[in-house]
């Protein structure tokens, strides 16, 4: 991957030679099979931060080095490579968190700040952040509760579900419809976020009446998933 000019937001966010060394830590073939990737990871510590988990790396830090909960841990160099891997994954995270928070409409997931070699590369790229994503929100399923209850909330929440990576084969996106859904993501991110902040503050009911993400229709209950699965909305991603 070729990396975009992307300035930075503030002095913790990683600089493009931390991230290139991040990526290739992640990349290196000593690491436990069940390693996140890059993508993953920044998908994943989005979900955390708008999930409110610690910021205390303890209860997530495992799924990092093994997403299938094996508990398998990385063999570092030297206590120097730890500390330098777990203070970028810090500011990674931190950096998210100030974005969503302070500068939400300057929000893009990794991704969108790489150019890709190919089609291919990007729709994996992107797969892995949607599923990075998912990893995190299932860490914390209790504080998004009120996202599945709220048809317009669990509308922005299909769009990314249907990007991930999916172990059933029959549900496949046009190309066409999964640029169309990624191209929604940072709105989606940002509206999610709005949504779970107001709930906590016994607002839910008024998000509807906000624009919470743009281009994003709300999706029936009864009506066909937006994925393409070609089943209806209670019985796929609105579960």
């Amino acid at each position: 991957m070729i990396q975009k000019d992307f300035s930075g937001h503030s002095l913790i966010a990683l600089t493009d030679s931390e991230v290139n060394e991040l990526e290739d830590f992640f990349l290196s073939d000593d690491l436990p099979e069940g390693t996140m990737t890059l993508e993953t990871i920044d998908g994943f510590l989005t979900a955390l931060v708008i999930g409110r988990v610690s910021f205390f790396p303890v209860p997530w830090v495992p799924l990092v080095w093994d997403f299938t909960g094996g508990g398998r841990e990385p063999k570092f160099e030297s206590v120097q490579q730890a500390k330098r891997i777990m203070e970028m994954l810090m500011r990674m995270m931190s950096s998210i968190d100030v974005l969503l928070t302070k500068y939400p409409h300057s929000y893009m997931p990794l991704p969108d700040t790489y150019a890709y070699e190919s089609d291919e590369e990007r729709v994996s790229s992107l797969k892995l952040w949607a599923t990075g994503f998912l990893i995190g929100v299932s860490l914390n399923e209790a504080e998004w509760e009120p996202v599945f209850w709220d048809e317009t909330a669990t509308t922005l929440f299909s769009v990314i579900h249907a990007l991930s990576v999916s172990p059933d084969d029959s549900v496949q996106l046009s190309k066409k419809m999964f640029r169309e859904f990624w191209e929604r993501v940072p709105d989606c991110v940002r509206g999610i976020k709005v949504f779970l902040s107001m709930s906590r503050q016994g607002e839910r009911d008024s998000v509807n009446e906000m624009e919470i993400a743009s281009g994003t229709s709300r999706t029936g209950r009864n009506e066909p998933c937006q994925c393409g699965s070609g089943k209806k909305f209670k019985k796929c991603c609105g579960r």
